[in-house]
């Protein structure tokens, strides 16, 4: 190799500070957290941890949509579904603390793809990567990549690390 090629490699100028990871439940956002955790000790960063509760019903798994009383579950859908992610939020916070990196949370209202997308690239959250499972409750569930997953691939500029 030519010294000139040896020299054009060039590291980032931005340090990671903030490691953005989704959460959903599902067993790929715990091992995101892990690796997030790892990254963040190695990096000295935060993890942010986000909770995007869906505007309408339709990422709910197939289960959920066929149920005969689907129809009166949407009246209390949005207090069921915080709860649920302020539990999962308060979880990783707490393998966070075991690990002693610094975390927050933030639960969100709209798309999840394209929300969490919108949260990384927002410059006030100072988000430098995301790291998020391969697949969760979205309506692709089956394939390689989940649906969420695969809109935060395509539409962010930031890095973005999937776990499987």
């Amino acid at each position: 190799m030519t010294a000139s090629k040896k020299n054009n490699f060039k590291l980032p100028k931005e340090r990671i500070e903030k490691i953005l990871v989704p959460f959903d439940g599902f067993k790929f956002s715990i091992h995101a957290l892990n690796y997030a955790i790892n990254l963040a000790k190695f990096t000295g960063s935060k993890i942010v941890g986000v909770f995007v509760i869906p505007n309408d019903v339709s990422p709910l798994p197939l289960d959920d949509l066929l149920d005969p009383l689907y129809s009166i579950k949407p009246l209390g859908y949005k207090a069921k579904l915080t709860r649920h992610g302020e539990k999962l939020l308060d979880h990783a916070q707490q393998i966070c603390m075991q690990n002693n990196v610094k975390f927050a949370k933030h639960i969100l209202f709209g798309n999840p793809g394209n929300d969490i997308v919108a949260f990384a690239e927002n410059k006030k959250n100072g988000i430098g990567m995301i790291v998020m499972g391969s697949r969760g409750h979205g309506r692709a569930n089956e394939v390689l990549l989940g649906s969420v997953s695969y809109t935060v691939v395509h539409k962010s500029k930031k890095p973005v690390m999937i776990i499987k």
